[in-house]
C-alpha cells in the first residue's frame, strides 16, 4: 500500500469504527443481578437525594429521579445516638415486602433463595424493618411484578454524619407480573 492510500485508509477506518460504536443499541433487559446501596445523602441544587436501586430498570436511581428507585436504605439510632440497625423503604403506597425467610448462615439463606420459586402467600408490609445479613424477601414493584432478594451483606457504621447503613442484595425480577420465578 502506498504512502498516499494509508494515509486515506486510516481515517475511513476511523470513521467507520465511530459510526459502528455510536449505533442504537436495544438496551439488555436485566432481570437479575447484585447490587450495592447505602443513605448517604446528596445535594443537587435545593434538593437531597439518596440513591436507591429500581428492579424495573436493574440500576441504581436516585430519589430525585423519574421513575425513583423501588428501594432505599435507611439507618436508625438508639438513645444514645449510635447505630441500631437499618431497614428497606419504597415509595409505593401499598404493602410491598414479605420476609420469606431469616437464616442463621449465607448457605442457607443461599439455598432458599435458589428454589423460592413463587412469590407465594405472605404477610405484606410497608417496609422491611430491621434488616440483616441472610435474610430473603419477596417485594412487590409499582408495576406489581415480583421481585426475590437476598441480603448478602450489611454495614452499619457511626459517622460525622449520623447512622450510616450499606446493604449489598442479590436480587431477580419476574418481569411479566406471574408470581412465578424462573430459574
Amino acid at each position: 500500500m502506498g504512502r498516499i492510500q494509508r494515509i486515506l485508509y486510516l481515517p475511513g477506518l476511523l470513521f467507520i469504527t465511530a459510526v459502528l460504536l455510536s449505533c442504537d443499541r436495544e438496551p439488555e433487559n436485566i432481570y437479575s443481578g447484585e447490587f450495592i446501596i447505602d443513605n448517604t445523602l446528596y445535594v443537587y441544587g435545593q434538593y437531597y437525594y439518596a440513591t436507591g436501586f429500581s428492579f424495573e430498570e436493574g440500576e441504581e436511581r436516585r430519589t430525585i429521579d423519574t421513575p425513583g428507585p423501588d428501594i432505599t436504605v435507611h439507618a436508625y439510632s438508639d438513645a444514645q445516638g449510635a447505630v441500631s440497625g437499618a431497614y428497606l423503604d419504597t415509595p409505593n403506597l401499598v404493602a410491598s415486602f414479605a420476609l420469606a425467610g431469616d437464616f442463621p448462615s449465607a448457605a442457607e439463606a443461599k439455598t432458599f433463595y435458589d428454589k423460592l420459586l413463587t412469590a407465594g402467600s405472605y404477610s405484606w408490609t410497608l417496609s422491611a424493618n430491621d434488616i440483616g445479613e441472610n435474610q430473603v424477601y419477596v417485594f412487590r414493584t409499582r408495576k406489581d411484578n415480583y421481585v426475590k432478594f437476598r441480603i448478602k451483606e450489611l454495614l452499619l457504621d457511626d459517622t460525622d454524619e449520623g447512622p450510616y447503613a450499606e446493604v449489598t442484595i442479590e436480587w431477580q425480577i419476574q418481569p411479566d407480573g406471574s408470581a412465578t420465578f424462573s430459574r
